[in-house]
This record gives C-alpha cells, sequence and structure tokens, in this order.
C-alpha cells in the first residue's frame, strides 16, 4: 500500500495525541477513583487507547487484515460496556436520590 507524506506524518500525531489523551483519562481517573463514575472513567482509558491502537494500525496496514477486526470490536465492546455502566450508576444515584428524599 502506497502512502502519501501527510499520510505518514499523521502515524505519529496519532500515537502522540492518543497517548496525551490516555494520560489524561488516567489522570482524571486517579481524582474520581471513589466516585460513583470512576469505573466508568477507567473503562474510558482504556477505550481511548484502544481506539488510538485502532487508528494507527488503520494508517499502517491494510484496512482488511484480521489484527484490525479484533482491535474494533474490542473497542466497540469496551464503549458498550462503558454507556451500560453509565446507564446503570445513573439509575443508582437516581434511586439513591429519591429514596434518601422520602427518608
Amino acid at each position: 500500500m502506497t502512502h502519501s507524506v501527510v499520510h505518514l506524518l499523521g502515524v505519529p500525531f496519532a500515537i502522540i495525541a492518543g497517548t496525551g489523551a490516555g494520560v489524561f483519562a488516567l489522570l482524571s481517573w486517579g481524582i474520581f477513583r471513589d466516585s460513583p463514575f470512576g469505573t466508568a472513567i477507567a473503562l474510558l482509558s482504556v477505550g481511548m487507547v484502544a481506539l488510538t491502537m485502532y487508528h494507527t494500525m488503520l494508517l499502517v496496514v491494510e484496512p482488511a487484515s484480521p489484527v484490525l477486526d479484533v482491535l474494533r470490536s474490542a473497542a466497540n465492546t469496551i464503549v458498550a460496556i462503558f454507556i451500560g455502566l453509565l446507564i446503570l450508576r445513573h439509575r443508582q444515584l437516581r434511586r439513591d436520590r429519591s429514596g434518601g428524599g422520602v427518608a
């Protein structure tokens, strides 16, 4: 697969931007670890790393490789778990708030 110069410059940019976003997500998780959304933030940081790896590999290898299918599947699974966890936490907080106001 032939690549243009702009295409090849996108690979280090994707790695640097994804690494920075992952570090910021981990720092946020360190701050919000004891909050109800601490686990969701941890899943978000893992998902960001998986998506960064997927997009970098997409720029480097051909789009029809099995490795990309596995990375895409892992990233989609992490996003689905993240959304499900946020829904569960939202319902739990709503239930605690409504139960706490009655007593």
